[in-house]
Order: C-alpha cells, then sequence, then structure tokens
C-alpha cells in the first residue's frame, strides 16, 4: 500500500517560558516550552527562522516546532527523539497543498485540565503498547521497560486559504468532512503529526509546565524553504510515496 509521507526529525534547540505565537514579544511570559529547529524566544519571526541554523534534518526545513516542557516531580524530562510526519489523511492526497510561507497553528488547549484516567487517544502512552499500568492520580501510564513514554499530536488537515493566523491561532484552520476539505476549509494541506519521546517509564510524578496531562498541545511555525517543501508535498504526498526526509523513496 502506497503511502502518502514524509519527515523531518528534530533534536532540542532550546528550552524557554516564551511563545512568539500565544504571546508575542512578551519574554518570560509563557509557561516553559521545548522547542525545536531553530532557537526561538518571544520575538522570533518567519523571517528570523529563516536566517537561523536548524535542529532539523530535512533539507530546507527551518520550521519551529514546540511543547510544553514535560517535568517530574519538577525537573525536566529528557527527549528521546522528535519526529514530525508530513502526511495525507483525505481521500485524494492529490489535492494537498504545501502550507502557506509564514503559516503558523497551535493544537491543543494548554488550558485543558481534565482527568484522563482512562487513558485512550489523543494522549501518553507508551511504546510497543507496553504499558503496565497507570499512576496513582490515572493521568500518566507507567511503562514496561524498554517502551518509553510517547506523546503524537495530531493537526488539523484543512485550511482556510486565506489567512496565516487567526485570533485564537486555530481556527484558520479546520477538520476534512467525509475525508475532504470543504466549506469554509477548503484547502487540504499536509497533514502534520508530533511523535515525541521520552527518556521516560512514565508514572507518578509527572507533569507538564502546562499542567495535567490533558493540556498537551504543540505549536508550529512554518519556515519550509518553498521548493524544498513544493518538491516533498508533489513527490511524496501528491504521488503517495512514502518518503524520509527528502523527495525519494525506494
Amino acid at each position: 500500500m502506497r503511502v502518502p509521507e514524509f519527515q523531518t526529525n528534530c533534536t532540542v534547540s532550546n528550552e524557554a517560558p516564551d511563545d512568539p505565537i500565544v504571546l508575542p514579544g512578551l519574554a518570560g511570559a509563557s509557561h516553559m516550552h521545548t522547542f525545536f529547529g531553530p532557537v526561538v524566544d518571544a520575538t522570533t519571526t518567519t523571517a528570523d527562522l529563516l536566517a537561523r541554523r536548524t535542529t532539523c534534518d530535512a533539507p530546507g526545513d527551518n520550521s519551529a516546532y514546540w511543547v510544553p516542557q514535560l517535568m517530574r516531580d519538577g525537573k525536566p524530562v529528557k527527549i528521546k527523539s522528535f519526529r514530525v510526519y508530513y502526511g495525507a489523511r483525505v481521500k485524494d492526497p492529490s489535492k494537498v497543498v504545501p502550507f502557506p510561507p509564514g503559516l503558523v497553528v497551535v493544537q491543543g488547549d494548554a488550558k485543558r485540565q481534565v482527568a484522563t484516567r482512562n487513558g485512550g487517544s489523543g494522549e501518553f502512552w507508551c511504546a510497543g503498547s507496553a504499558e503496565i499500568g497507570r499512576s496513582a492520580d490515572g493521568n500518566w501510564p507507567i511503562c514496561a521497560p524498554g517502551g518509553n513514554l510517547i506523546f503524537q499530536l495530531v493537526f488539523q488537515d484543512c485550511w482556510d486559504g486565506k489567512h496565516i493566523d487567526s485570533p485564537n491561532h486555530k481556527s484558520h484552520m479546520g477538520p476534512m468532512k467525509d475525508g475532504r476539505c470543504t466549506g469554509e476549509y477548503p484547502v487540504a494541506v499536509p497533514n502534520l503529526s508530533f511523535m515525541v519521546n521520552y527518556e521516560s517509564l512514565g508514572g507518578d510524578g509527572l507533569s507538564l509546565s502546562s499542567g495535567m496531562a490533558s493540556s498537551m498541545h504543540g505549536d508550529f511555525a512554518n519556515a519550509w524553504k518553498p521548493a524544498n517543501l513544493g518538491a516533498l508535498v508533489k513527490v511524496c504526498i501528491v504521488a503517495s510515496a512514502k518518503c524520509g526526509t527528502t523527495p525519494s523513496f525506494g
């Protein structure tokens, strides 16, 4: 089966209590974030991203990606790996077009503070289905050795075709309907999926800088070089060819 997909792999660039999308220009006003790609601060713009060195390995990807910091007993948990998959969940991948330059988007809700003791999709889980229990509060899985803690954050598939941002940094993006991008969100764009692997087996004492496990969220600031992104979308997504970090496949 042909899979419309490519990826970028990044290491941590910096950590800071900043968010240039939600709180632009306000240094130290946010909860602690872990950034991937170029170094990011409260005043970072798309032009800054394009001019900075990146920790991502896909050629042409100077985009910034960030998530709230994960802590155990107040101390940061190390990131084992961070990968972003660019794919297509729409029925017809040939309809997918590259993100517009400068697009920014937030997925998830930092203010969502609810118990997640039943587990399930959209939450923290263990690699290799290695969950052997839950933390005392039920919000975090306990992983068997070799099955480290993971979070997969899936973004919206469709764009309104007009705005690269919106007041809540979400409403310019929307869900597909019946496998298509229609109505207020007629433009199919690559489906982003953050895969965050932590050097942790889960369990008690975990928290996010934004609060409970339910507050997990992610930010994306597009700073791909258009030629590189365009080639990847054309070869890997439109033609449904599973690629790695370059527009080629075996």
